[in-house]
């Protein structure tokens, strides 16, 4: 009867292991694709038009998570930072705020800098950072050395501020329809999480749109 129990144990062995193993490469895998995405690249899904029209609700942006630095994974430590942003960026950042929600602007004033906005022109440094249209009718806002496309202007005044330091100033391009530091004050620098690289597809409730697959963020 032993001998038989040992049998049906070594049978059910023989079974069971094959799968164990199968199951442990796949949480390894899972553990090191979390890990990877935590921490080096992402994709996420932008649900408003705040950063219309470099972003389009709909659109599934690419991030690069070690831009600005390596970070301990799931925590805002950095194992190592990177010199940046720079005034132009597109950043992905946590809500100053509080809340699990990530929020997706450009990068307008860095630390010491005195923002300022009158009658739709932006000011940093007292500088006017120029409005343009182009002749299909594009708009573009010429941010320092980056021309970027802009969406609505808001003609509300807005400042003088001055950027705290190891802080960002951040505004969304469709500037009417975005709530930004002028509401939520700047940005930690501890809660960026990496910078926009490109529209990876764009999905809404009309289907996809392969007109704005990779497209870059500029």
């Amino acid at each position: 009867m032993l001998r038989s129990e040992r049998a049906l144990a070594r049978r059910a062995y023989q079974t069971v292991a094959p799968f164990g193993r199968s199951l442990l490469k796949i949480l390894a895998a899972l553990a090191i694709l979390t890990l990877g995405r935590s921490t080096l690249a992402d994709q996420y899904h932008v649900p408003t038009g705040s950063m219309w029209p470099t972003i389009a609700p709909g659109d599934r942006i690419l991030v690069d998570k070690v831009a600005y630095g390596l970070r301990v994974p799931l925590t805002d430590h950095y194992l190592f930072e990177r010199s940046g942003p720079s005034a132009g960026d597109v950043v992905l950042f946590a809500d100053p705020r509080g809340g699990s929600t990530l929020l997706v602007k450009r990068v307008i004033a860095l630390p010491g800098q005195t923002v300022m906005l009158r009658q739709g022109v932006l000011y940093v440094d007292g500088a006017a950072q120029a409005l343009e249209q182009l002749g299909d009718g594009t708009r573009v806002e010429h941010l320092g050395g980056v021309t970027h496309a802009a969406g609505e202007p808001d003609f509300d005044a807005f400042g003088p501020v001055v950027v705290p330091p190891d802080h960002l100033f951040v505004m969304g391009d469709n500037r009417a329809a975005s709530l930004d530091s002028r509401a939520m004050g700047a940005v930690p620098r501890e809660l960026l999480r990496g910078r926009v690289l490109r529209v990876v597809y764009h999905h809404d409730a009309a289907g996809f749109d392969l007109s704005r697959a990779l497209r870059s963020v500029d």
